[in-house]
């Protein structure tokens, strides 16, 4: 989170209003009034415990400043993590910091691509640089930067890693962003690219801040958002009142800083900020104090920002309904995996059938097997690449992930 004095002189002399560009694509946002069951099996698999493990990796560098040493060595991971997930293309998106000779590390982009709107793009992200402003060092000022923004990070990480095994109409886009701190320098030097290349950002949601609850308050979400994306913010007002009706969700604003939803909004794209209490965030960030259990003192919220993220991503991107989430209970082996030759199938139920889809949606071929408890699949000639199982047995149904090399 940058804070800016700036900012806030324009919210008070202007209400709401900052420099938007008009949006150089209209999109209809739908109004969600009903829950779609998938939506909410994937929102249910949102896990605390991973969470909680990428903010303490993410803490555990000394520093994640943009001009320091340990900045590279987090980019490096966030590749990891996302080629892990097995997201169709990491790629790194470079930039200069204006008015200085000074390389940073680049903005980290994971994209699943869309089977039949793949020039539409649906983006989330959160910038992955801290901030501590004592001293001159910044290789040696401690700066943890739990939950700014740690949380955001995770919380894209956590969406990545539940979304990459499915497939959507639309293409969607996981972001991490660098020299946020000093300008959000990364998401605007991207989001101006884009805009030149008339890239078609359906829309931008960006998660900055989410793990700090005041003593006594329940967890709520303040929305930021411009009079131009009012569709845009009533969409997320819709999805969240069907899904968290008991939730608390308002449009508000920040009078002592920005992040990175303000510059898809001022390169012409609609874009979001859900935000922990504006009039009550925490007042550790910036210092070696943003860590967790003080400063990320409430996981539950931001597992709530993250099922909230990963639920308005997946409906907007039109998640296919044949890839259902993974039945846990039924017992499935696949081996070997990844494969060459063939994979053997074995289950404790009988199965039904087994239908192979690759990454953009495509049927590969289906076996119908009346109740055998196996069956062997040759896949010489499958392209090496990633594919999904849909296995139906007897007692329901399972999804599980192929590598065939």
């Amino acid at each position: 989170m940058k804070k800016t004095l700036l900012f806030a002189l324009i919210l008070l002399l202007g209400g709401t209003a900052f420099a938007q560009s008009p949006h150089i694509f209209e999109h209809d946002y739908p109004m969600v009034t009903d829950e779609d069951p998938h939506i909410r099996a994937l929102m249910d698999s949102v896990s605390v415990d991973s969470i909680k493990a990428n903010i303490e990796h993410l803490c555990s560098y000394w520093t994640r400043r943009y001009d320091s040493r340990y900045i590279w060595d987090v980019q490096d991971w966030l590749i990891a993590r996302y080629k892990g997930f097995g997201v169709d293309t990491v790629m790194l998106h470079d930039f200069p910091i204006p008015d200085s000779d000074f390389e940073t590390a680049d903005n980290v982009l994971a994209v699943k691509w869309g089977t039949t709107k793949p020039e539409e793009f649906v983006v989330c992200g959160a910038h992955y640089d801290s901030w501590n402003a004592d001293g001159y060092d910044p290789d040696t000022i401690r700066s943890p930067g739990a939950d700014d923004n740690a949380t955001g990070v995770a919380g894209i990480l956590e969406t990545a890693r539940l979304l990459s095994p499915y497939t959507f109409d639309r293409s969607i886009i996981f972001a991490n962003w660098c020299a946020e701190e000093i300008g959000l320098i990364g998401s605007a030097a991207y989001a101006h690219d884009m805009a030149e290349q008339r890239m078609d950002i359906v829309a931008y949601f960006n998660l900055d801040m989410t793990g700090y609850l005041q003593e006594g308050s329940d967890i709520h979400v303040n929305l930021m958002y411009t009079s131009q994306d009012e569709p845009l913010g009533d969409y997320v007002k819709s999805f969240s009142r069907t899904y968290f009706p008991e939730m608390r969700i308002w449009q508000d604003w920040l009078t002592w800083g920005d992040s990175d939803y303000s510059s898809f909004n001022r390169n012409g794209y609609a874009a979001i900020h859900p935000f922990e209490d504006v009039h009550a965030s925490s007042p550790f960030i910036h210092t070696r104090e943003d860590v967790l259990g003080l400063s990320v003192n409430n996981l539950d919220q931001c597992k709530r920002f993250t099922e909230l993220n990963l639920g308005t991503v997946a409906l907007l991107a039109g998640l296919n309904n044949f890839n259902l989430p993974e039945n846990e209970t039924i017992k499935v082996a696949l081996y070997p995996n990844p494969a060459k030759e063939s994979v053997s199938i074995l289950a404790e139920e009988g199965l039904q059938q087994v239908t192979i889809y690759n990454f953009l949606g495509q049927q590969m071929e289906t076996k119908n097997l009346k109740g055998k408890n196996r069956c062997v699949i040759n896949t010489n000639d499958y392209p090496s690449g990633i594919y999904l199982v849909h296995l139906a047995t007897e007692n329901g149904v399972a999804m599980k992930r192929l590598v065939v090399e």
